[in-house]
């Protein structure tokens, strides 16, 4: 869920106290209300980009598990020097794709011979899971698989597996006894002989069902009701049929969109078992790119289709019986770049979407349709074509940091003085979107769409290169100023709630995410909080609140009468200066209320997996409203006032 409440309890930062001049007001008044606050607007989106799935949410440790390179690459030869061994990378031992590792032993070695995959993380007392698909290619063998986390007798362990002579699955179990994020696992024969391997995997031992359990925990604080899959740029070059059925089965693909390894043991099953984890919707993007409307028809039958059709039954015969009835489904990925594969002009593509719709929607009428939106002349063209075949227009925005974390002295001065414009930029482009969207529905027959912000978010630079504290593809990590900058975006899309129903932040993990791990622990990263905080608070109907004029401050209101509680973010994104208020509840009994705040020692700080947080979210008591609040420089601070139930 996600946060309404987390950690220690600490006394509630300032109330009252001696005023050189009287404080700025602010008022919640709940007799008034403004538009509907879709839930959707605290959606995720994840993709098959660097470590957000593989190493992120999903806990298989090797790449390449399935050999769709040589030896040499993600997996390096081991043998004494001058033995007389080969690894091959052959056809003969192919299993999931279309070759396997052939290990040929002709001699008696001075030493193990075989493949070893290094940097790998493993901790202390931490068990390990894993199997090969291992068959002495024709004839019985004999092979030793071992964990290594240290030099020396003391630093390993070892399972010796006797194999038969066809494909078998053999499993194995390891305990570290000292912690490495440079483990090994290797394959050897210890003797003559010749043995494949088809498939290798390694995971934690405590995996939900193939996914980390440490990132799961912190996905579900963040609480996304929906979460967007699989691309993304990915999406253009995905077909979704490869990743389905037994996963050791699967093909492993040299995907284009990020040039990449494409082990495709993530899949729709997959999932869709990652929406039951977490308690959130789906939201699945079909192939516009590469694709074809027949994949995309038979990709909603498999998800939603009886067992009396066709995909339907292949689902059932996966494990899955009962349809999933997904109900959200985007047409495509940004099909108006040029660097999107399959990228097409915008009449082909409003035709090319028109086809797709016309073919899902022939499966399941029931679904709702996302179509690809740009401000400007792609949608002067597109919507004219298509409205009648989607429910909601996306657009897309990120901002631009440029200065590389951790932030040198120079880029603190750069990233401080240019604060005031920078916090702002993240809102200005979610406002330029929706200014556009709100031009192309004053025509009746338009007046049903709605809008889609469904990426949206902050990059360092659009180079993939990591942040210094990351490890993969666009590992870029947010200061509290960036979370700053983040949640005045997320007052943007509030304050549109008119015309915004969903919105999914990119991404929920590793890259340019909410959630950030290493190979071995996940922290939340300052944005992950604000987002939580936010999607567990400010829900109901946007609550019309003015922000005093001169103030470094960004405030939105929201009130839940279900619930039976109204609420107030207030973002001071002054990095110097704390801002204190009257807060003025009209008929408002003085009571207790539920405030959280986030914020650090400073603007720069950020989260690092397995180091202290420098960026803490904490409630707060001692806070009573109506009252004078005291919100600290660079500083999020969300109240939470009970009011009746209706």
């Amino acid at each position: 869920m996600p946060i309404t409440f987390l950690g220690p309890i600490l006394t509630a930062m300032a109330v009252g106290g001696a005023q050189s001049a009287p404080p700025a007001v602010i008022t919640l008044d709940r007799t008034k209300s403004g538009p509907r606050i879709s839930r959707y607007v605290y959606g995720q989106f994840i993709e098959h980009l660097g470590r957000c799935i593989r190493q992120g949410i999903w806990a298989e440790m090797l790449r390449d598990r399935k050999f769709l390179q040589e030896p040499g690459q993600s997996w390096t030869v081991v043998a004494p020097q001058g033995a007389p061994f080969e690894a091959i990378h052959a056809p003969d031992a192919a299993y999931a794709g279309e070759k396997g590792i052939d290990l040929w032993l002709k001699g008696a070695p001075a030493g193990p011979c075989g493949i070893q995959q290094a940097g790998l993380g493993v901790r202390a007392r931490k068990e390990y899971v894993g199997y090969g698909i291992l068959s002495g290619a024709g004839k019985p063998a004999k092979l030793t698989v071992t964990l290594r986390w240290a030099p020396g007798p003391d630093g390993a362990q070892s399972r010796v597996v006797e194999v038969g002579p066809t494909y078998k699955r053999y499993e194995f179990r390891f305990t570290a006894a000292a912690d490495s994020d440079d483990a090994s696992l290797s394959v050897t024969l210890d003797a003559a002989g010749h043995a494949w391997i088809g498939a290798l995997s390694l995971m934690p031992a405590d995996n939900v069902r193939g996914m980390r359990a440490d990132t799961l925990d912190l996905i579900r604080q963040v609480g996304a009701p929906i979460t967007r899959w699989p691309g993304g740029n990915f999406v253009s070059g995905y077909n979704w049929k490869d990743g389905i059925g037994d996963r050791d089965r699967r093909p492993p693909r040299w995907e284009r969109a990020w040039n990449d390894i494409e082990d495709n043991d993530f899949g729709l099953d997959e999932f869709m078992d990652f929406c039951a984890e977490v308690k959130t919707e789906p939201y699945i993007c079909v192939n516009a790119g590469l694709g074809s409307a027949q994949d995309a028809a038979d990709e909603v039958q498999y998800a939603n289709g009886s067992e009396s059709t066709i995909w339907g039954a292949a689902r059932a015969r996966n494990g899955h019986r009962r349809p999933y009835n997904v109900v959200w489904w985007g047409v495509g990925n940004e099909m108006y770049g040029d660097w999107q594969l399959g990228n097409i002009p915008v009449a082909r593509y409003a035709d090319r979407h028109n086809a797709y719709v016309g073919a899902m929607r022939a499966v399941d009428q029931k679904i709702k349709i996302v179509g690809v939106g740009s401000p400007g002349s792609w949608n002067d063209e597109f919507v004219g074509r298509s409205v009648g075949a989607m429910d909601l227009l996306s657009g897309h925005h990120y901002s631009s940091r440029e200065l590389r974390m951790p932030l040198s002295d120079a880029d603190r001065k750069t990233y401080a003085d240019r604060f005031p414009e920078y916090s702002a930029s993240v809102a200005a482009g979610i406002r330029s979107i929706v200014q556009d969207f709100r031009g192309r529905t004053k025509d009746p027959a338009r007046a049903a769409l709605r809008l889609a912000i469904d990426e949206w978010g902050i990059v360092r630079d659009w180079n993939p290169a990591p942040d210094g504290m990351g490890i993969g593809s666009f590992e870029h990590y947010y200061p509290l100023g960036d979370a700053i900058a983040a949640a005045r975006g997320l007052h943007e899309i509030l304050r549109n709630a008119d015309v915004v129903e969903m919105a999914n932040w990119a991404q929920l993990v590793n890259v340019i995410a909410a959630i950030k791990t290493s190979r071995t622990e996940a922290v939340m990263d300052p944005v992950g909080y604000m987002l939580a905080v936010y999607g567990g608070n400010l829900v109901g109907r946007l609550l019309p609140i003015e922000t005093p004029n001169g103030l470094p401050i960004d405030i939105i209101g929201a009130k839940d009468t279900d619930q039976g509680f109204m609420s107030a973010a207030i973002v001071n994104y002054s990095l110097t200066d704390d801002v204190t208020l009257d807060v003025r509840i009209p008929d408002g009994k003085e009571q207790s209320c539920l405030c959280w705040t986030l914020t650090g020692r400073s603007f720069a700080d950020t989260n690092v997996p397995g180091q202290p947080e420098l960026v803490t979210l904490k409630p707060l008591r001692g806070l009573m409203l109506p009252g004078v609040v005291t919100v600290p420089k660079h500083s999020i601070f969300v109240l939470r006032y009970a009011i009746p139930k209706e």
